[in-house]
């Protein structure tokens, strides 16, 4: 199966086109996801599944990228799957980790995993108060590459379902510094 993912949800976008379970091409961009998507998808042809990283993270790279995903699916009936990013970040991880991403100002999502599987909630902490608690701190940008793996499955069961594709939702966790 040839498929499509990216993730949008830290400042860095991450794309790239799986076959099978062969990488063909990843990138790592770093402008906004807005002005990259989709030129940097590059050529849709044969693609047949999109995976898209749920976040959480940035509100308008969340949208951007989801919206892009969402899109493609639609347009061309593919089937969609999406996947937290920090379940991304963390899945190959062996143990106890912390897979943690920029929110702002100052602030961490964080959510606890243990060999793969999430072990509690998503929290948000300012970055300065965050307590491992024994775990391994995994910090970074989700892979396109491992989204499209982690959603591989998924994707293969379950064909084109419009309904499905309109329900995938992204995760607009708000920070302290936006509960004022």
């Amino acid at each position: 199966m040839r498929i499509l993912a990216l993730d949008t949800s830290t400042p860095i976008t991450s794309c790239a086109l799986l076959e099978d379970d062969l990488v063909v091409w990843e990138k790592l961009l770093h402008e906004k996801a807005g002005d990259v998507l989709p030129s940097a998808l590059g050529d849709l042809e044969g693609i047949q599944g999109v995976a898209v990283g749920l976040g959480p993270g940035s509100f308008t790279g969340l949208r951007v990228g989801l919206a892009a995903a969402k899109a493609l699916s639609y347009a061309r009936r593919l089937p969609i799957a999406g996947i937290s990013s920090l379940q991304a970040l963390a899945s190959a991880e062996p143990g106890l980790v912390c897979a943690a991403t920029e929110a702002r100002r100052n602030e961490v999502f964080t959510q606890f995993f243990r060999d793969g599987v999430a072990q509690g909630e998503v929290g948000i902490v300012r970055a300065a108060d965050l307590q491992l608690e024994g775990a391994r701190l995994i910090r970074g940008t989700p892979s396109a590459v491992v989204i499209a793996r982690l959603c591989r499955r998924s994707l293969l069961e379950k064909p084109y379902d419009a309904a499905v594709c309109f329900a995938l939702a992204p995760d607009y966790r708000q920070g302290f510094a936006n509960l004022t």
